[in-house]
């Protein structure tokens, strides 16, 4: 028993004095992060409109289909419109959603412009002609949050030749 104690001791001597003898060491870890404010332009499928393709995305498209001035069939939520003997429109609205993220801003400026200016056809958001290619301003004070609705007319003269019309408009966003 006197053994088993003394033999006890010795262990827990050796055990401390590895203890006693540990290495350390310690650090510290800077962390920096600079945040910038960004905004988010999303397309969205207006509730009376053609479905948007891509809708919830900043990539998007509004597919009209086939149409034409005289007779046929108009996609579901487009409106046709024929203009006298001269040209006719088509339009569908859908939803411009700007977010908004570690910004002070209030609201925005809103502008499209049309990729590759358009001599023989007239392309209206709204009332505003995007026709020419140069930016147009379609609001100055957007709000953020808020799915806006936008129409897009698109008209073509009688004298057209037929054949696919295809654009892209590019929409930008800019904090105020």
């Amino acid at each position: 028993m006197k053994n088993r104690f003394l033999l006890a001791s010795v262990l827990s001597a050796f055990a401390l004095t590895g203890v006693a003898n540990a290495q350390t060491g310690s650090g510290t870890l800077g962390v920096t992060e600079t945040v910038a404010g960004s905004i988010n332009l999303t397309f969205l499928t207006d509730a009376s409109g053609l479905a948007v393709t891509g809708t919830g995305t900043s990539t998007a498209s509004l597919p009209f289909g086939t149409v034409s001035m005289y007779g046929g069939t108009v996609p579901a939520n487009v409106t046709k419109t024929v203009n006298g003997t001269t040209s006719f429109s088509v339009a569908t609205p859908f939803d411009v959603k700007v977010d908004l993220a570690n910004s002070a801003s209030a609201t925005f400026i809103l502008t499209a412009t049309l990729a590759t200016p358009d001599a023989t056809n007239v392309w209206l958001i709204g009332a505003t002609d995007i026709s020419d290619g140069g930016a147009a301003q379609l609001t100055a004070t957007g709000a953020y949050a808020t799915a806006a609705p936008y129409t897009l007319h698109l008209t073509t003269p009688r004298t057209a030749a037929a054949g696919l019309i295809s654009n892209s408009i590019g929409f930008t966003a800019v904090g105020n």
